[in-house]
């Protein structure tokens, strides 16, 4: 059987795509400002057998904790499951009085560091 590869999308299809944040993640917000997102995360199979070896109870998860600042906050806010990622991008620009170029390249790449973290994930439309 023929192992089909997908293709890279287009920098449209990229931008009509809509990011939506996975359930499980928790949002706290400190005394010095900024938001914590924690997140779960699974232990490596190393750690597993690590645990194993030394305790009983094994847990496959552990929480993990970022700290957004400001910026990342806004572009986090605006991520509703409704937008795509050229709306997104689009009011990012317009709250910080941005040029839609400048706002695209950060606002993209921080999405994309969301959806290798596992915050969030990315719909077709």
């Amino acid at each position: 059987m023929a192992d089909k590869k997908k293709k890279p999308w287009t920098k449209q299809e990229a931008l009509s795509c809509i990011p939506e944040r996975n359930p499980g993640i928790e949002e706290f917000v400190p005394d010095t400002g900024g938001l914590i997102l924690s997140f779960p995360v699974m232990y490596k199979p190393f750690f597993m057998r690590l645990q194993r070896f030394l305790r009983s109870n094994v847990q496959k998860t552990f929480r993990r904790k970022i700290q957004l600042d400001g910026l990342g906050m806004d572009v986090w806010s605006l991520v509703d499951g409704k937008r795509d990622v050229k709306a997104v991008i689009k009011d990012f620009a317009g709250l910080h009085g941005l040029d839609e170029k400048e706002a695209e390249i950060s606002v993209t790449l921080f999405l994309r560091s969301l959806g290798q973290k596992g915050l969030i994930r990315i719909k077709e439309r």
